[in-house]
Order: C-alpha cells, then structure tokens, then sequence
C-alpha cells in the first residue's frame, strides 16, 4: 500500500488584504476531515513571494495536509478541489 501527502495552503487574505473569514478555513478543515478521517492543520503563517510583471506580491497562507492512501479516487478528489 502507498501513501501520498497532499499539502494545500489556504489563504488567510484577499486580495484587497481583507482577512478570510475563520468560518471559511474551519469549514474546509471540517470537509476534508469528514472526508478523508484526519487531517493535519498548520496554523502558522506561512509567507510566499512571488512576482508578476516586475512586481512583488506577498501572500499569507496556513498549510493543511492530508496524508492517504494513493488511489485514483483520491487524486481525483483533490483536482477537483483545487
């Protein structure tokens, strides 16, 4: 049996630099709970840099990562959650 770990990092802003409602990140710790039995949620801010067109932006994000069993269904499932 093999495993994969699947990390998706949430943003805690928008792009106006609002904050993301805490409603709408515990709701997607709850879905992906509910749905794959556990999940690990790393609350820590974590800082990305990128830029466009000479521009540099930053992003504020938390990191939740769900450790499964490597089947089609689950990568599936994941592409359709992005």
């Amino acid at each position: 049996m093999s495993y994969r770990r699947y990390e998706i990092l949430l943003p805690t802003r928008y792009n106006d630099g609002t904050p993301v409602e805490a409603e709408k990140i515990d709701a997607a710790l709850m879905e992906l709970s509910a749905h794959f039995g556990g999940l690990t949620f790393r609350p820590e801010h974590l800082v990305g840099i990128w830029f466009h067109r000479g521009q540099r932006f930053e992003d504020q994000n938390v990191c939740v990562a769900v450790d499964i069993e490597e089947t089609p269904e689950a990568a599936a499932f994941f592409i359709r959650y992005k």
